[in-house]
């Protein structure tokens, strides 16, 4: 089973994707912020139980996303992590940084479809779909 780390500060929207996820068959984390998500990261991975995959929004407290996908793709413990943008910031230039930075996908929360979301999670965990 693959595990989805959820970043996003709105606790609701934060939930409802950990939902959506966990009834197609992935094992989830939440964290409030990239303080929070490095954290979990830092303590799954000395256990060996590291995420397949991050969803990561933009605008949070402590550690934003751009930053924390700086901090991710500069460890080589944690480079190959695929991460994908989930947020509000529609931004041209917040895109194009998450883009040199890393990001496997970059989706904006007004927009974006459930469909696109997992298909973009499938892709990069390689986990087929529950049916």
């Amino acid at each position: 089973m693959s595990t989805v780390l959820v970043v996003d500060d709105e606790a609701g929207a934060r939930r409802a994707l950990m939902r959506v996820l966990e009834g197609q068959g992935y094992e989830t984390i939440g964290a409030c912020d990239g303080k929070e998500a490095m954290q979990t990261l830092e303590s799954r991975t000395q256990e060996c139980r590291t995420p397949d995959l991050i969803l990561l929004d933009v605008l949070m407290p402590e550690l934003d996303g751009l930053e924390m996908l700086e901090v991710l793709h500069a460890d080589p413990r944690w480079k190959a992590l695929p991460v994908v943008m989930l947020t509000a910031v529609s931004d041209i230039n917040c895109i194009r940084r998450a883009e040199q930075l890393g990001a496997k996908a970059y989706l904006v929360k007004a927009t974006f479809s459930v469909a696109e979301m997992l298909g973009h999670v499938r892709e990069y965990t390689g986990q087929v779909a529950a049916t």
